[in-house]
């Protein structure tokens, strides 16, 4: 009886262990991974890394607008400094809102340090944009109508620094756009 009362101490202290410590148990217990098949992960694995996405935020100028949106990372392409950052924007203001596709290619530019808290990058990319300004009141609930609508599309131009962590800061300028600059903060998850 002894015996049986300790295995279910020794199972339930283990239990809590495993509970409380996963990293410690899981080293402890060997590997039965093949290791052709722990390779597929780690190509997985490295993979998964080259791909992202994020959000950001900001304040537009000319015209007035508080901006938003989302966009997906994939890189490095092409060279390792490179990557693909498409992206969706949408601006509201108190005479103009806007909606814009952004196909941004950014540059990180060398020389960063892994103590480098910030490191900067420079972009650019095709924008193709909606923006609708009026004056006429909210009365029938429909802020977006296409009466005084345009069609734009324009080049980003970018300047930023990210985090390590995944916040990062940029000014992006349009030429021929919905919204000539904008000051953006963000995070990349």
């Amino acid at each position: 009886m002894k015996t049986r009362t300790h295995r279910v101490v020794v199972l339930l202290i283990t239990a809590a262990a495993a509970l409380l410590y996963p990293e410690r148990t899981l080293a402890q217990q060997p590997q039965n991974v093949p290791p052709r098949a722990q390779e597929a992960e780690d190509a997985v694995e490295r993979a998964v890394k080259r791909f992202g996405v994020g959000v950001a935020g900001g304040v537009a100028l000319d015209p007035e607008l508080i901006d938003f949106g989302a966009h997906a990372t994939f890189g490095p392409i092409f060279r390792p400094n490179v990557s693909f950052r498409p992206g969706i924007e949408f601006g509201v203001g108190e005479l103009t809102t806007a909606f814009a596709i952004n196909l941004d290619f950014l540059y990180t530019l060398p020389g960063g340090t892994r103590q480098q808290r910030w490191i900067p990058y420079v972009g650019a990319g095709p924008t193709f944009g909606v923006s609708h300004r009026g004056f006429e009141s909210d009365e029938e609930g429909n802020r977006f109508d296409f009466g005084d609508t345009d069609f734009e599309a324009g080049l980003n131009i970018i300047a930023g620094a990210r985090n390590r962590r995944g916040t990062f800061i940029e000014m992006r300028a349009t030429a021929h756009g919905v919204s000539n600059v904008r000051l953006i903060a963000g995070f990349n998850f």
